[in-house]
């Protein structure tokens, strides 16, 4: 099922409040009983380019990486080329973007591990307008069928959310 929650409705602001309690509650129990990530798309017309930002928890990663792979890995090593490369081809894999109905190579920029959770960046350069955005989100899916992938998407200043939960994986939005 997917859920659209409008940026300007109160709902958004409460569902960032619950995260970020939910996020704090977890730092101090050093353990969390949900399986959730966050990927930010924002477009701007004027740089021409589609920025994307996944965060998730690093064990959850590392986890679905491993069952992936079939390797042990470590991602507080940020330096290991081996990492990097697993994280982005996994992720190419998992979290794949359409802009007006043509596929679209994501550029791995890297990633950084910030207290209990980690960030891994994207671009897509040179995109001049953008009439249709189709996302495809099944990101640890495999891992754990309960997870959540919460999808923030600004173009041009305007923002929708989007809650994505197995199977559903789809989100499509059209100028």
């Amino acid at each position: 099922m997917v859920l659209k929650i409008n940026q300007n409705f109160v709902g958004m602001k409460l569902l960032k409040l619950f995260f970020i309690f939910w996020l704090s509650c977890l730092l101090i129990s050093g353990h969390h009983p949900f399986y959730v990530s966050v990927t930010e798309i924002e477009y701007s017309s004027k740089s021409k380019e589609l920025g994307i930002a996944f965060k998730t928890f690093p064990d959850d990663l590392e986890e679905a990486l491993r069952n992936y792979s079939g390797k042990k890995l470590d991602l507080s090593n940020k330096s290991n080329q081996q990492n990097n490369q697993l994280i982005a081809v996994y992720l190419k894999e998992h979290l794949q973007i359409e802009i007006n109905q043509s596929k679209k190579e994501m550029n791995y920029l890297g990633f950084e591990i910030d207290k209990e959770a980690i960030w891994i960046y994207f671009n897509i350069p040179k995109i001049n307008s953008i009439k249709q955005l189709k996302v495809n989100s099944d990101v640890m899916y495999e891992y754990k069928p309960e997870q959540t992938n919460i999808v923030h998407i600004n173009i041009n200043g305007q923002s929708t959310s989007y809650k994505l939960n197995a199977p559903n994986k789809e989100i499509l939005i059209k100028n």
